[in-house]
């Protein structure tokens, strides 16, 4: 059997896995930005410290107190109350949990301070507050 030009049909590129594949890749993307997102979340203004460290390489519970003293855990508004009780929980399940306070430095030292109160309160010793490294150009 002898096949002419004529009798082949033309190749075609099947879409489907293509399609699966950017699926996959759409959704791979918008579960790490998600996750990304927890800390920055906040417009806060962190006050400029010279010598401001990196973080602890462990899991964190972020603590932000925005300007207007409204205080957030994990995206979510707590009362003084429920921040104790939340911090409370963490220190129970692990007695080394870090905790990241970042305070706007426009607001008032009052609801940080409470923040950590807090800490103390649920006996956590591994707590630090968030500053951004001033800036080198200052000459000093």
């Amino acid at each position: 059997m002898r096949l002419d030009r004529e009798d082949l049909e033309p190749a075609e590129i099947g879409l489907t896995p293509l399609l699966d594949i950017m699926f996959l890749l759409l959704v791979f993307f918008l579960a790490v930005t998600t996750f990304a997102k927890e800390e920055r979340e906040l417009d806060l203004s962190l006050p400029e410290a010279r010598h401001a460290a990196e973080g602890g390489g462990g899991r964190l519970l972020v603590i932000n107190v925005k300007r207007d003293g409204a205080t957030t855990v994990d995206g979510r508004p707590v009362t003084d109350e429920g921040l104790l009780q939340r911090l409370k929980a963490e220190a129970a399940r692990d007695r080394d949990q870090e905790v990241l306070i970042r305070g706007d430095a426009e607001g008032r030292f009052g609801p940080v301070a409470k923040a950590l109160d807090a800490c103390r309160g649920a006996a956590l010793k591994k707590v630090s507050v968030a500053m951004r490294p001033a800036a080198e150009a200052d000459g000093r």
